[in-house]
């Protein structure tokens, strides 16, 4: 069965960044982004379930989403801010809706929160609402969540976020007095090695077909990955 908080293509990615917060001792990240749409949820899910594969116990925490998505993915049923065992392997999953009520929109009950959430697993892994974002009126947002981490991954999608809109991100976690552990760059819009050598061999093809078929035939048995 597929696991659904599993993305395989971050596997490499997710490691690394893995291996730095084992060295580091950091047991709360949040992953953000600048901008909606940039891949933070997916490297989100991908180290909760590295956590785990670890050894850890880890909380995959869906904080004020513009579109929640965590429960569906799951199948079960999540009462808002309440985390939830998921199997027997130590995963536990937790959504805090966009405008959760109660005190949930005052960011020093979250961080309270936050705190109980720590000593119940040993990595929290905070999925959090983009930097550049105002907070909406009764919820939290990305700053209030993210400088209450231990550090904040930015994911920044290539090709699209712009180089100032990822400083200003930065510059506004560090004002919040939040903490970067880096920059995680999303490629998923560019094209691969393998897609560029194509559509140059089939421009090529137009005009000497034969040359276009050679270096096709060339690069096949090189097993050429993208």
């Amino acid at each position: 069965m597929r696991d659904p908080l599993l993305p395989e293509a971050m596997a490499e990615e997710v490691e690394v960044i893995w291996r730095r917060l084992q060295q580091d001792g950091l047991r709360c990240v949040a992953v953000t982004s600048a901008l909606r749409g940039e891949g933070a949820s997916t490297v989100a899910a991908a180290l909760a379930r590295r956590a785990i594969q670890g050894g850890e116990t880890a909380l995959f925490a869906e904080i004020c989403p513009a579109r929640p998505t965590l429960a569906a993915r799951l199948g079960l049923a999540l009462e808002p801010g309440a985390p939830l065992r998921v199997g027997a392997d130590g995963l536990g999953a937790v959504s805090l809706p966009a405008a959760p009520g109660g005190n949930w929109s005052d960011p020093a009950y979250f961080g309270w929160q936050l705190a109980a959430w720590q000593r119940d697993w040993s990595m929290v892994v905070l999925d959090t609402p983009p930097l550049l974002l105002p907070a909406p009126p009764e919820g939290l947002g990305g700053l209030a969540v993210a400088s209450r981490a231990a550090t904040t991954l930015l994911v920044v999608l290539a090709g699209r976020t712009k180089a100032d809109q990822v400083r200003q991100a930065q510059e506004k976690l560090e004002r919040a007095g939040g903490q970067l552990a880096g920059v995680v760059l999303n490629d998923r819009e560019n094209p691969s090695l393998r897609e560029e050598i194509s559509r140059e061999l089939n421009r090529l093809a137009r005009i000497a077909p034969g040359l276009a078929e050679r270096l096709r035939a060339k690069l096949r048995p090189q097993g050429l990955k993208a």
